[in-house]
């Protein structure tokens, strides 16, 4: 980082990037340091063109201007910020290529891969993002990954078209021109962040109901609500997966029966994981952690981590019908995107309460993405890093136009996997129970 081609940069790290560099370097003064990447791969239908990759590789560092820049802690820290942040012009990025090896088991290529990832992708680190290529006889799959405080899962789904158009006008002999709109900074964005961040008071009308939501939760944000066995070694990676929820005529019907009713799919699906909690526990009400977009607007593109968390409460019980829990579900989510403009950073400085969130359900449309209607021809996967959390459960669900999907990861112990597994079926049935009926089929039954 001596380079004179690093130049200092007053934009500072936003919120949520500052939270995970100062955790990732209190980690690894404790020697327990852990991987933060995401992860995608796709396939380009021909033997690898290495020049033209290359330079589609220098064109997409050129576009975003977070790839271009890495933050580290300070020798001067200040009340606002305890990272400095020095970035690169454009033109400035070299790319170089090392051979691996040949395999013939996938087996240990995908221990491969993720050995390489966890010693190479860190927010400690420039570059926070690492490319392979695995040639096949007529065919390249690539497969990429970034560091969490480099890009969220918006940005990760955008890859595979990105790159292929970058890496097709490359090998183009007519040098086609790209028709990719301009990038916006996420650098930009993370400043205007903080700044906006900075000027909130304990007496804003989101902190305050931040503050209802965590006095309500106990002090705390919500955990699972199904009591779950931690495992007996805390270090243990947690288990994940990966499954289809609803095929697409499913969830097409699912997305129009919950629109006839006043709300969409993920308020739908929402009610339905929410009754399914009051089937195992009784609870008269249901409570999360959802990640938001914060980009105000429509998404722009670029590459960023643009997510804020918000909660979300919304009443169930027993007796009432799927339309009433869809209706409580619209309710609990109205205003959630303005709530998580705020990062929770800051909310916890404003309510003087360490945040952790150790629940959280995602859900993000992709349909509308570049290039998603050829992501089962591109062969298009994405994966993250193993995660050590004894009590956290994380739920994305990913529509897509092949159906609704499902990665999830959990606490590894037995009695966790077994609670869980237990939940997501009995959340299935609800959903297919209102696919074929357009209710619950125990409606009116206490």
């Amino acid at each position: 980082m001596s380079d004179a081609r690093w130049v200092r940069d007053r934009r500072r790290a936003s919120c949520i990037q500052e939270a995970s560099i100062m955790g990732a370097l209190e980690e690894q003064r404790e020697g327990r340091a852990s991987a933060s990447w995401l992860s995608c791969t796709f396939t380009l239908p021909e033997p690898l063109d290495q020049a033209a990759f290359t330079k589609a590789l220098c064109h997409w560092t050129d576009r975003h201007e977070t790839l271009r820049s890495h933050l580290r802690l300070s020798a001067t820290p200040t009340a606002h910020t305890q990272l400095e942040r020095l970035t690169l012009e454009t033109a400035a990025i070299k790319v170089d290529a090392s051979f691996i090896g040949h395999f013939s088991n996938t087996g240990d290529l995908v221990h491969q891969l993720e050995q390489l990832f966890n010693d190479s992708v860190s927010p400690l680190n420039w570059p926070g993002y690492l490319f392979t290529t695995i040639q096949h006889a007529r065919a390249t799959t690539v497969c990429v990954a970034v560091d969490h405080t480099l890009i969220d899962g918006y940005s990760l789904f955008e890859l595979p078209a990105e790159l292929s158009l970058l890496y097709h006008a490359a090998i183009s002999a007519d040098n086609t021109p790209l028709t990719l709109p301009p990038a916006a900074s996420y650098l930009d964005f993370a400043e205007a962040e903080r700044s906006a961040s900075e000027a909130l008071t304990a007496d804003h009308e989101g902190i305050i109901r931040w503050q209802r939501f965590v006095n309500k939760s106990g002090g705390h944000l919500p955990p699972f609500p199904i009591p779950l066995d931690r495992p007996e070694n805390p270090l243990i990676a947690q288990h994940s997966g990966h499954i289809m929820v609803m095929n697409k005529n499913d969830a097409n019907a699912f997305s129009r029966i919950c629109r006839a009713a006043s709300g969409d799919t993920f308020s739908g699906l929402l009610a339905c994981l929410a009754k399914s909690v009051h089937d195992k526990t009784g609870q008269y009400e249901f409570r999360t952690m959802i990640p938001c977009q914060t980009q105000s607007g429509n998404r722009k593109p670029s590459m960023g981590w643009y997510v804020g968390m918000s909660p979300f409460a919304c009443r169930i019980d027993g007796s009432s019908p799927f339309s009433s829990a869809l209706a409580h579900a619209v309710t609990g989510l109205k205003g959630i995107k303005t709530l998580a403009q705020i990062p929770i950073t800051r909310v916890a400085e404003l309510i003087n309460q360490p945040l952790r969130d150790p629940f959280m359900i995602s859900y993000m449309d992709m349909r509308r993405t570049p290039g998603s209607r050829h992501w089962s021809e591109w062969q298009v996967a994405t994966a993250y890093c193993t995660s050590v959390d004894p009590e956290e459960v994380c739920l994305w669900f990913i529509r897509t136009h092949d159906g609704l999907f499902l990665n999830y990861r959990h606490p590894a112990s037995e009695q966790a996997s077994h609670v869980i597994s237990q939940y997501l079926a009995q959340t299935r049935k609800r959903l297919d129970s209102v696919v074929s009926t357009g209710c619950w089929l125990d409606e009116g039954k206490q």
